[in-house]
């Protein structure tokens, strides 16, 4: 193997790793492991149902070059994307989108990391909880 393929390996290993950190810096919890969402074949939307903790929740999910992704659902307030190659993606300039945007073609093929967050209320003056059921809505074309 040669010293760049070496380096360029150990370079995309730390901006993985620096990436975890960033996510875990600006959530202020401990991530846990990224809850994988697969779709049926030939399908391209998939949903997932369940109790969140704390006001965020990750998924994996296995994204082609090229496609569109877009998250949503009603109780969904941001999420963002961490690329196979540690970089965050969001959307108009931003790290993060807002419930049923679009990042309209993925750079890269392999594993992305869905970071979202949620509301805790379901007010603005309402007691907020450390949990919630939500729904959430993955779509990649």
């Amino acid at each position: 193997m040669k010293i760049g393929n070496i380096a360029g390996k150990i370079a995309s290993s730390l901006m993985a790793g620096l990436s975890g950190c960033l996510l875990l810096a600006s959530t202020g919890v401990a991530a846990s492991p990224p809850t994988e969402i697969q779709f049926a074949k030939g399908a391209y939307r998939s949903t997932w149902s369940g109790v969140i903790k704390d006001g965020n929740k990750r998924f994996k999910l296995h994204l082609t070059k090229g496609q569109s992704l877009k998250i949503g659902g009603e109780d969904v307030y941001t999420w963002s994307v961490i690329t196979p190659k540690g970089t965050i993606l969001g959307c108009d300039g931003s790290n993060s989108c807002p419930p049923e945007a679009e990042i309209a073609a993925l750079p890269y093929s392999g594993v992305y990391i869905i970071s979202t967050d949620y509301r805790m209320s379901n007010c603005a003056d309402c007691p907020t909880s450390r949990t919630r059921q939500v729904t959430v809505l993955f779509e990649a074309r």
